[in-house]
This record gives C-alpha cells, structure tokens and sequence, in this order.
C-alpha cells in the first residue's frame, strides 16, 4: 500500500515546517520537546478559516483526579445530539486547544453540540488516570455537567490514543443503567498496545507516526507490572460484549495502527454487534486531523458523517 500523492505532500509539508522551525529530531525530544512540538503543529493542520460555528465556551468537568476543562462547540440549530470528543497523542501529548479544529468539524458538519475533553496525561498520570478521566467526563456530562443539552444517549468519538482511552471507558460504562453512551466513533484508533501487529512493523518508519514513538508512548503510559495486552491497554486483543454500543471505525491504510482498527472490527463482528467500518487507502495515521490539506477526503468525511447522522435520526426518532 503506498500513500497517496495528497498524504505525501502532506508529510513533506510537515517536513518542511519542522526543518524551517528547527523541530528537534524525534529521538532527542524531550517530553517537554515533544508536547510543544505538538501543540506548535496544530496550526498546520488548516489552510484557510476553521469550520464556522455558532459559538464556543469552556466549562469544568468533575472527576476523581479532580477538575478537567473541557471546551464546549455549538453550531446554530436546536435540539442536537450531543458529542464528546477526546483528543489523541500517545497519552502522552495533545490537549483540547491543538484538535480544536477536528472538534469544530464536527459539530458543523453532523451538526452536533461536541463537548470536546482532555485528560490526565502520562508519565505523570499512567494509566488508569485517562481512562478514569473520560470516564468521568461522560458521567458528568450524561448528568447534566453542561447545561442546554438534549438528553439522551451520548456519542463518544475518540482519535488515536484517545479511540483507545473511549473503547476503554465504554467497556466501563457498559455496567451503568441507561448506558449513557448511544455510539461510539473510533478515528485512527490505538487499540493494541502491545505493538505486534503486522501494519506496527510494515508502516511503523517513514508514515508520519513512527513505531519508536509509540514504544515511547508506552514506556510512558503502561505502569510497572501491568501486561500491554490488559483489556483497558489494547482491547482489541479480547472479546467485546454483546451489548456494545454501535459503533464507527474509521482507520488509515498506511498506518501502524492499521491493523488495530481491523482487529476491533473483526470484535464487533464477532460479538454480533451493529458497526460500519472504513480503512481509508492511501492515508497515514491521522489523516482525520489534516482534511483540509487532503480533498480526497471529502467524500470519505462525507461517508462518517452520514454514519454519525444515521444513529442521531434513529434516536430521535
């Protein structure tokens, strides 16, 4: 599978800016390095105005670990779906202000009132520190956290990391009645930490994330003593119950990850439960973040959006 001449523009576009920029090289970043290297790249991620929505505020949210902000996005319209967003980066990076723009997306294009979340980041919050955050946020948001919500059954949608922090949390809120969770959206998912994959090998050098930052990511995030394959680290790796939600998963072919997004797929099958998924060809790891420099995603946007708006008008129907 070879990129498409859209993602490697892309990746030479990154290129570019980290030599004009003097990005360290990524086996020198320090954590402190690599958090603002994060944070600095988010404003590559658009090449004209961001999506346009109505208007955006900042709440706090109620945890165990104490109190998280989380930034809420309204478009115009009424009575919505309400969406939870959790933001990628290894556990380790990342943060609600650099994926703003994928939140704005979502609430304009679904349209959707997304309540876009961070969490505990490692090492100095390891695992279960994020899974307890997304957790809790959801709790707090199915009870009435952020005012002006329709009720009802919530969409959690998670990218990267923060796919596997939400597949975690899910298995958890599974025991709660109702469960407050309707659909769960999965974007370049990282559901197998332990990284023995065929795609972590075959696409783990020169596709945008590297395999060595993953294994750093781990060595981070897994505390001493905890197995890799534990349910809540790569639940793609164990049987999913019955009584999942619905759930989208929407992958990259050139991916490391690539094989973790399959995986999970072949979970859902297996446990019966109603899914759609896409491994967009041509994409590295992601892709979902940088649509506005890839226009061949417009139809494959164009596709999970539609899968997101087929669940709102079945609850609300």
């Amino acid at each position: 599978m070879q990129l498409h001449s859209q993602a490697r523009a892309l990746l030479a576009h990154i290129a570019d800016w980290s030599q004009r920029t003097g990005v360290p090289p990524r086996e020198v970043q320090s954590l402190a390095d690599s958090r603002a290297v994060f944070e600095a790249m988010s404003a590559l991620r658009l090449t004209g105005p961001a999506p346009e929505v109505a208007s955006m505020t900042t709440v706090t949210l109620p945890t165990r670990g104490g109190t998280l902000q989380a930034r809420v996005i309204r478009p115009a319209g009424s009575r919505l779906p309400t969406l939870i967003y959790v933001h990628g980066g290894g556990y380790v990076v990342g943060s609600v202000a650099a994926t703003e723009s994928e939140a704005r997306r979502f609430a304009a294009a679904v349209p959707a009132n997304v309540v876009s979340i961070s969490y505990r980041l490692a090492p100095e919050h390891p695992w279960p520190a994020a899974v307890d955050d997304v957790e809790d946020a959801v709790l707090a948001i199915a009870g009435g956290a952020v005012p002006d919500l329709s009720p009802g059954p919530l969409a959690l949608v998670g990218s990267s990391a923060g796919a596997g922090a939400a597949a975690a949390a899910t298995r958890r809120l599974l025991k709660r009645d109702p469960v407050p969770v309707g659909l769960l959206v999965l974007l370049s998912p990282w559901l197998d930490l332990t990284l023995t994959n065929p795609s972590a090998s075959l696409f783990g050098t020169g596709y945008l994330l590297e395999r060595t930052v993953l294994e750093g990511y781990c060595g981070h995030y897994v505390p001493p003593g905890i197995g890799r394959d534990h349910p809540e680290l790569s639940p793609a790796r164990h049987a999913v119950p019955a009584e999942w939600p619905r759930t989208v998963v929407f992958g990259a072919a050139c991916d490391p990850l690539a094989d973790d997004a399959a995986l999970f797929t072949r979970r859902l099958a297996e446990a019966g439960v109603r899914h759609s998924s896409r491994i967009v060809p041509g994409m590295p790891h992601g892709f979902n973040g940088w649509w506005q420099h890839l226009p061949v995603l417009r139809p494959e946007l164009d596709g999970l959006d539609a899968a997101i708006r087929v669940w709102t008008s079945e609850r609300t129907s």
